[in-house]
């Protein structure tokens, strides 16, 4: 078994953490809200007191952070993995960031001698629990070999789509339209609702319909029993869509669709929803129904 460092240790975080534990590795673990490490803590993780002491000797060692700003910090910042002593093997990073910020991680990381894998992922916590993940990876593919026996603990499905920065642009098309789904979704429902339709019978027929996709059947459970609790947060979702906007201005792509999605979105996070499942749109959208 492996020596494991985990960085970030939130929602998705301490999911895929402790995954890894319970294969039989050797988990060492930072938060930068401590608490959080605690359910870890008593299962046998070591606390680690900064990102270069989780880092320290490790054969790899995640980072799962909510954007690039924080990405960068804990392994650009002071006491940062990239400072760790002696250097981790393999630096894989889990979380949905912008190619450019991902490219200066690459290269402090090569400095170093560290083999750095972008290793994004596409699911919710339930999906993170089973390790059913599906992970989309970049970088060199020895790097990728040698991460993967990891990788398989949490992503059911992988792949490894390139060397450089694909799988940063490939989680953001997944997410641009992840999110366009579930407006659509949401619209659909509240239109149906607002003419008496049943709410869970509407579900059925969409999820065994042509639309029926997985990500419908998916969120068809939580949304027929209004559960709005976050697999995936609103506020989150929105960060991507912006980190989709601004690579498609940096590639000369317009992206009309995605710009409306996002606005929408942006009405429900000002609504108080931003802390929810990015699937409640579906209650700003009742609301302006006055349903």
């Amino acid at each position: 078994m492996g020596r494991v460092g985990f960085v970030g240790i939130g929602i998705m975080g301490s999911r895929m953490a402790a995954r890894l534990m319970d294969a039989g590795h050797d988990l060492t673990i930072y938060n930068r809200t401590a608490s959080k490490c605690s359910p870890l803590a008593d299962k046998g993780a070591v606390v680690a007191a900064s990102p270069a002491e989780a880092a320290a000797g490790a054969d790899v060692v995640f980072t799962n952070m909510a954007d690039g700003a924080a990405l960068r910090a804990v392994v650009l910042g002071e006491d940062g993995v990239i400072e760790a002593d002696p250097p981790p093997k393999l630096l894989v990073d889990m979380g949905t960031v912008a190619p450019a910020e991902s490219a200066e991680i690459a290269a402090a990381a090569a400095a170093k001698g560290i083999g750095y894998l972008r290793s994004p992922v596409s699911g919710s916590t339930v999906l993170a629990e089973a390790g059913k993940l599906t992970i989309l990876a970049s970088g060199d593919k020895a790097v990728y070999d040698a991460a993967d026996p990891y990788l398989s603990v949490i992503g059911e499905t992988r792949y490894h789509v390139g060397g450089g920065e694909d799988a940063r642009y490939l989680k953001l098309v997944l997410n641009m339209m992840v999110s366009t789904q579930v407006q659509i979704l949401a619209e659909g429902l509240v239109l149906g609702e607002s003419a008496g339709l049943d709410w869970k019978g509407m579900l059925e027929v969409i999820g065994n319909s042509v639309v029926g996709s997985p990500l419908v059947k998916y969120k068809s459970g939580p949304l027929g029993d209004r559960n709005y609790a976050p697999a995936f947060l609103l506020g989150l979702m929105i960060k991507d869509l912006d980190l989709a906007l601004a690579a498609a201005a940096e590639n000369g792509v317009e992206l009309p669709t995605t710009k409306a999605v996002r606005e929408f979105y942006q009405q429900a996070a000002d609504a108080g929803h931003a802390e929810q499942d990015f699937s409640a749109v579906t209650l700003e959208l009742e609301r302006m129904a006055g349903i």
